[in-house]
């Protein structure tokens, strides 16, 4: 069972200015993909720091757009894009399973946000997908469909921002939007 935590506020992505540390721009990318699936760009991709933000604008797109097929094929396990150089602190965090995806922003101790439909039918319920294979969603903060998971992926990656489409569960003091028991 599930409820939006006390402090959780719902808004439109244009409502919410994300803390992202001292760049406003993702810097480091890890993704994992199904064994056997990983997109050609993809094969050597270091994980060494600032991993993204050193790449050429061309091959960041070219990554960008193998990234997104590779979701919306279910090539991809999960990922995380960081606005810190090693992958720290301010990220965007997605995991994968059945057709949904469980994406929460995470800054450290100033703010937890998750995709949200508060108005979704059995919202209330858990979400065949877990963030970090453990922590429970409610299909309200889950994402279903991986079309849609993949534009909020990219928006963030292009843009360091959340895909304005979406509304957004947002927990300002950096615990999870939601509590389950």
């Amino acid at each position: 069972m599930f409820k939006l935590e006390e402090k959780t506020q719902v808004l439109c992505a244009g409502e919410i200015e994300l803390p992202t540390g001292e760049f406003d721009q993702v810097q480091y990318v890890s993704a994992r993909f199904v064994k056997g699936k990983t997109p050609k760009r993809w094969k050597d991709f270091s994980d060494d720091e600032s991993n993204w933000a050193s790449l050429p604008l061309e091959e960041a797109g070219l990554m960008a757009e193998q990234l997104k097929n590779a979701i919306i094929d279910g090539k991809v396990h999960d990922l995380c894009l960081s606005f810190e150089p090693w992958g720290e602190d301010d990220f965007l965090s997605v995991d994968f399973d059945k057709g949904w995806a469980a994406i929460l922003y995470n800054a450290c101790d100033e703010c937890a946000a998750a995709p949200c439909d508060p108005d979704r039918p059995g919202g209330l319920e858990d979400a065949p997908v877990d963030i970090g294979g453990q922590t429970p969603v409610p299909k309200m903060c889950g994402v279903e469909g991986l079309e849609k998971a993949a534009r909020i992926v990219l928006y963030m990656l292009e843009t360091g921002k959340l895909l304005p489409e979406t509304k957004w569960a947002v927990n300002l003091e950096g615990d999870l939007p939601w509590l389950f028991w």
